[in-house]
């Protein structure tokens, strides 16, 4: 039987790229919602950085071997991922972020990416934008894969031009992504980017090659974080209330760590918040020379 009396450990491991140091600010809001409903509870949050997937899975196997866990949290589920036979191996108590909804044995918390990025669509076409680009996040993730669908699905909707650079949430990629799409040949009035750290390489780029925001482009970004808030000009957003859904990660985390059965939660649907960095196409949607 099962010592409840002794403090039980969730590990959460992110594999990110070596230039994305740290944790990105989705992520420490996810963080902080799980350890809100872990306080007092004699539970605790075991954080760790992998490189890739190979690395998590190697990390994982080490926590299980030394009985340092009593649950996963699993983020960012990949196209043949091969973390979901490594969790049924190990027999461990897991949560997924994120979804797709599986057939999987996993408690899955479901965030409706593709409604996110239908609704990002819709705002800068009803603000009169017909060519809009979007910068993602790495397309092998199904989260980032649903998003460009419903994005390109909706531009065709919206009689709008609509493409898709691959980035690595970094604040470089979004800057590198966001200096092609101002000087290549047919450039887009406004972009969505997939994180807020993007966004603000994308504005950085921007201001480089003496573009306006909102005036010449509007930009929306995924996640209402502080980062987005205190942007210049403060961003528009997909909005999710990550704390609230770190909350549920915690809840989820410590029903399956008690014995609970498989359950799949779902969030409240993402929706739009318009700031200072959108507005209508100056010139019917020329952006001209930057």
């Amino acid at each position: 039987m099962q010592d409840v009396t002794r403090e039980r450990i969730a590990g959460l491991v992110l594999a990110r790229p070596g230039r994305l140091l740290g944790m990105e600010p989705f992520m420490a809001d996810v963080v902080q919602g799980i350890e809100e409903v872990f306080d007092g509870r004699r539970v605790s949050l075991l954080v760790e950085f992998a490189a890739d997937i190979a690395d998590e899975i190697a990390i994982w196997q080490r926590w299980v071997a030394n009985d340092h866990v009593d649950g996963i949290v699993m983020v960012d589920l990949r196209a043949k991922d091969p973390r979901l036979a490594e969790l049924e191996r190990l027999g461990v108590p897991a949560v997924l972020l994120g979804g797709p909804e599986l057939q999987a044995p996993i408690t899955n918390v479901l965030v409706d990416n593709a409604e996110g990025a239908r609704a990002a669509v819709r705002a800068l076409a009803d603000l009169g934008h017909r060519d809009i680009a979007r910068v993602s996040g790495p397309r092998d993730m199904l989260h980032c894969q649903a998003r460009d669908d419903a994005f390109m699905e909706t531009c065709a909707e919206q009689d709008v031009q609509g493409r898709v650079i691959e980035g690595d949430y970094s604040e470089d990629a979004g800057r590198e992504a966001t200096r092609r799409l101002l000087t290549g040949s047919q450039v887009p009035t406004a972009v969505v980017y997939d994180n807020d750290l993007m966004a603000i390489g994308g504005l950085a780029a921007a201001r480089d090659l003496g573009v306006s925001i909102p005036d010449q482009l509007s930009v929306i970004a995924w996640d209402d974080t502080a980062v987005a808030r205190l942007a210049h000009p403060p961003l528009s957003v997909v909005t999710v209330d990550v704390h609230g859904l770190g909350t549920i990660v915690g809840e989820a985390i410590l029903a399956v760590m008690q014995g609970g059965e498989v359950t799949t939660y779902q969030v409240p649907k993402p929706t739009i918040r318009l700031a200072q960095s959108t507005a209508k196409p100056a010139h019917g949607g020329d952006l001209g020379a930057p």
